[in-house]
């Protein structure tokens, strides 16, 4: 087969824009994403007018996860339908929405605060699902790692942001600045080229071709077009409902990796140490004010996600996804003796009490080096044409509810012992998520997305006949 990325004429830079625009709705989803750090603290406060207690503040992440939950069941139906490009342009308004609601609620009505969590979780699960999908349609496999991580860089960009103009300013204030992302990716966005692949699957041969001429600003794509039109007749010439994932063996395979990751990546910890950044940082640390702490923190998850970003195309996604899931068990394991030590002790840590942000620091560089990024990039590379969305929407379902039981145990284990128990709990996942990686995951670097597929049905072939010979 001749690879996607064989074009000598193709040019990169109409990729990248394109890329760059559609992520712009990511990074609204990021500021949804780190939204609890700089603002969990004020709402919690005994100054606030709605005077929530840790209780009521938990259910700020549990809304915005049921939301990622229908988000992702609506909009992956969308994609099927209306199309990639389409579906992401409505994603927009529920962030519209979400913001407005934020900030006519904020200081009044803890009901429409939850409301507007919930709004904002819906865009969330969508970007989850369809992004990923737009982007790896729409590159060729020599860059195709690197625009798919533009999406986790998109994401951290809005943590970052929201984290530095949260902390000095109120939620109102945020909310109007916000509201500005998702109006401009509409404006903009709206321009870009559908997915040559959605195209093909509509039977739009003539608009696929000159969506391919826009994205490689080449009019010699005849040859691509044609490998492309091959390998979707052939991914969807395979049955693609939902029970399908299970009953056909290299979709089982590959929604199986994707469950065991998305649970390994939520389970590090990432999620309820981003959330509760700036209250973990009160409570364990006065070497930084916590400000300054959680911003640096999501520095790091910028820098390190591109240097992810940077290297992913060369390294491989299963040697970073290795490397990463170590250093996470070690640097989780480094913070759960020093807490358990402090809180359970009579060793004297007073002198030591950088060691919280260090092993922090640590763990999120380790995290976006691999997981953080690596992941999502396997989310539009591991399925068939024919299931992929609905893959999608089950693995963001299976996101969601994490996010939910890794919060909510993080917050109920720190009130009831102390940050080193559900500390040992992330460490632990870890250690057996390595093993899975280890085991599993297969390497996907350089391929396309047809060859993808091929290597997932050998290698499960592999495991079949192995298993026939022992017994």
């Amino acid at each position: 087969m001749v690879e996607v990325s064989t074009g000598q004429n193709n040019k990169k830079w109409p990729q990248y824009m394109t890329s760059s625009l559609a992520v712009v709705v990511m990074f609204t989803s990021g500021i949804h994403y780190g939204w609890p750090s700089p603002f969990l603290p004020k709402l919690l406060s005994e100054d606030h007018p709605l005077n929530m207690n840790s209780e009521e503040a938990s259910y700020i992440t549990t809304s915005a996860s049921v939301g990622d939950i229908v988000g992702s069941i609506v909009f992956t139906t969308l994609a099927d339908t209306i199309g990639r490009k389409t579906s992401l342009l409505l994603i927009a308004l529920p962030q519209i929405a979400s913001n407005i609601i934020l900030y006519f609620s904020a200081s009044s009505s803890l009901a429409l605060l939850y409301v507007a969590r919930f709004l904002g979780g819906v865009s969330e699960g969508a970007c989850l699902c369809i992004l990923p999908i737009y982007l790896g349609e729409i590159s060729e496999a020599r860059i195709r790692g690197n625009l798919l991580s533009f999406f986790s860089i998109a994401w951290y960009s809005g943590s970052l942001f929201v984290n530095a103009v949260g902390s000095y300013l109120t939620i109102e204030v945020t909310s109007l600045i916000t509201l500005s992302f998702p109006v401009f990716f509409l404006v903009t966005f709206f321009f870009m080229p559908k997915s040559p692949y959605y195209l093909l699957i509509k039977d739009q041969i003539e608009e696929a071709r000159l969506a391919l001429v826009r994205l490689r600003a080449n009019n010699n794509v005849d040859e691509e077009l044609s490998e492309l039109k091959k390998d979707v007749e052939r991914q969807m010439s395979e049955r693609g409902k939902y029970q399908d994932l299970i009953l056909i063996k290299s979709n089982r395979s590959a929604i199986l990796m994707m469950m065991g990751l998305s649970i390994v990546c939520e389970f590090s910890g990432i999620t309820s140490l981003t959330f509760y950044a700036q209250l973990f940082f009160m409570e364990a640390t006065d070497v930084l004010p916590e400000e300054w702490a959680a911003n640096l923190m999501i520095v790091l998850q910028l820098v390190f996600t591109l240097v992810s970003s940077a290297i992913l195309d060369y390294v491989g996604r299963k040697p970073l996804l290795l490397f990463s899931i170590g250093g996470c068990c070690a640097s989780l394991t480094f913070l759960t003796v020093y807490f358990m030590l402090n809180d359970y002790s009579s060793v004297q840590m007073s002198d030591l009490n950088w060691i919280p942000l260090m092993g922090m620091m640590l763990f999120q560089i380790f995290f976006n080096v691999g997981l953080g990024n690596v992941v999502n990039c396997l989310t539009g590379e591991l399925f068939s044409a024919s299931i992929k969305t609905k893959a999608t929407c089950v693995t963001t379902t299976i996101y969601a509810i994490c996010v939910s039981v890794d919060t909510k145990i993080y917050q109920v284990l720190t009130d009831t012992y102390s940050l080193g128990v559900p500390l040992l709990v992330f460490a632990t996942v870890q250690l057996v998520g390595f093993i899975f990686c280890w085991k599993l995951v297969p390497e996907t670097k350089g391929m396309t997305l047809e060859e993808i597929q091929q290597e997932i049905k050998t290698r499960r072939n592999i495991l079949e006949s192995k298993k026939t010979i022992k017994k």
